[in-house]
């Protein structure tokens, strides 16, 4: 049977978010359509359903095993101009990753894009970024809730016009923070919609009963353990570098006078993330009577489950402050040069909410968040539930 829709992203990549985007988006289509076949397509063919996540097959097989009209919806992320350097090392083992980035994409740059492209069986400029040329004049593309932070990067007069036919290609358009919505309206796309990301309808679409069932017993189990109240902590190696030992002591002091204990979880596993690192450096650093436990597996279910349950989670992780906003969790987003998040928390997120804050806030921030009401964080979980399938609602004529 040809595909009717091909759902297409970063979605071979061992990250939180980048695996839930089709869990989710998959089960919504399928629920209003369930007639549709739906492929799942990333650069490669993949399976990382270890993790909890669906398959995928590379873009270049499902286009060719989709019907001449199918819709290809680029299912959420920051994929307005992610060039292919970037898409393709993320997909690389840990210990590659930095000869290819300090060598191959510095040195030869033209010829690493061009070999990539390649392999990736796609005649686009961008990866994620197709025209109908790419594609097949019959075929639409929509953008689902995507960033486009990427696109404050793109200067040159040239590349600016390609980008702009892009998605001017495209036949729906919505963004997930009001900065990527301005960016694509300088290069010439005026007509995007503003929706959260698709992430935020996670508690809607994925129960309590299934989140357990497909749980670990040792996730359960530390859950069930500290049932009393702990805090999440994630932070990548890149993002932590210099900032280890303040951390470490916000973290001491929250969880003395806050009587929590500390739960480190890697979210960010691919290429040039790399959690497990970053929250290792962390811990050297706590004090020896400060009681901790560590997530590193990386199963998605797992991460949700404990985010879900904690008291307030602390990170760098747009999924993982995503995670905590559908699940109605006080959270804290880590450091001020992190725009994705920053742009998306003040887009959707109440206005005290802690973001973009500094190692030595943390204490003051953990405490700012935790005293939010519960009635304002259902509230708001809600809201962006309805707004985001409002958007979906739209585009959903189109499929």
């Amino acid at each position: 049977m040809k595909h009717d829709i091909i759902l297409y992203g970063a979605f071979d990549r061992h990250n939180y978010g980048d695996l839930l985007f089709p869990l989710i988006m998959e089960r919504l289509i399928s629920r209003a359509f369930p007639e549709k076949s739906i492929a799942i397509a990333g650069l490669i063919d993949s399976d990382l359903s270890v993790f909890g996540a669906p398959k995928t097959e590379s873009i270049k097989k499902a286009l060719k095993n989709s019907k001449d009209d199918a819709t290809i919806l680029l299912a959420v992320g920051d994929v307005v101009a992610c060039d292919w350097q970037s898409a393709y090392g993320y997909l690389l083992p840990t210990f590659i990753f930095p000869f290819y980035e300090r060598v191959a994409c510095r040195f030869f740059p033209k010829q690493t894009d061009y070999l990539v492209a390649k392999m990736a069986g796609l005649t686009s400029e961008l990866p994620f970024n197709l025209k109908q040329k790419n594609t097949g004049p019959a075929r639409n593309i929509i953008y689902n809730s995507v960033g486009a932070t990427g696109v404050s990067r793109v200067v040159n007069d040239e590349e600016i016009k390609s980008l702009g036919e892009a998605m001017n290609d495209a036949k729906f358009v919505s963004v997930r923070d009001t900065f990527s919505q301005e960016q694509l309206i300088r290069i010439g796309y005026t007509n995007s919609v503003l929706a959260p990301d698709s992430a935020t309808i996670m508690s809607s679409v994925i129960s309590i009963e299934e989140l357990n069932g497909k749980s670990s017993q040792s996730t359960l189990q530390m859950i069930e353990e500290l049932k009393g109240g702990y805090i999440v902590f994630q932070i990548s190696q890149a993002h932590v570098r210099g900032k280890e030992k303040v951390f470490a002591e916000e973290l001491n002091k929250i969880s003395k006078s806050n009587q929590l204990p500390i739960v480190f979880i890697a979210i960010g596993n691919a290429a040039g993330h790399n959690d497990k690192a970053g929250i290792d450096k962390v811990i050297s650093f706590l004090d020896p009577n400060v009681t901790y436990k560590t997530y590193l597996t990386g199963n998605i279910f797992d991460l949700m489950n404990i985010i879900r349950n904690t008291s307030c989670y602390c990170g760098t992780s747009l999924h993982g402050l995503i995670t905590s906003m559908s699940f109605s969790v006080p959270r804290v987003a880590l450091l001020p040069t992190l725009r994705k998040q920053i742009n998306y928390m003040k887009t959707w997120d109440l206005p005290h909410m802690p973001h973009g804050i500094l190692p030595n806030e943390l204490e003051s921030s953990i405490n700012i968040a935790l005293s939010t009401p519960k009635g304002d964080l259902d509230e708001l979980a809600i809201k962006l539930t309805n707004t985001y399938m409002e958007s979906f609602n739209k585009f959903s004529s189109i499929l």
